[in-house]
């Protein structure tokens, strides 16, 4: 979310430091954002504020732009979270 606006993305990559989402509507370099997603181990959705670290613009017919988004901070719950899913 940026400015309170939702925007949807589609995640490609996650890790604990982040994660690349492809997106119609790229944000600015530097942007901060709240990013909320699910993983198959935790009911509840996982909330963590973050920021642009790069963007890649489309490629080979991609009409959507990658960014990287770094996490500013997980919780404990979250971060157990996606060790489980990292496992799967």
């Amino acid at each position: 979310m940026l400015e309170g606006k939702r925007q949807p993305a589609a995640t490609r990559n996650i890790s604990l430091g982040g994660m690349y989402v492809e997106s119609a509507s790229p944000l600015p370099m530097g942007a901060t954002v709240q990013v909320r997603f699910h993983v198959p181990a935790q009911v509840e959705a996982i909330e963590v504020m973050g920021d642009v670290r790069w963007i890649e613009p489309p490629t080979g017919g991609n009409t959507q732009t990658g960014m990287g988004i770094r996490f500013h901070g997980l919780r404990a719950r979250d971060v157990w979270a996606l060790n489980r899913y990292f496992q799967s």
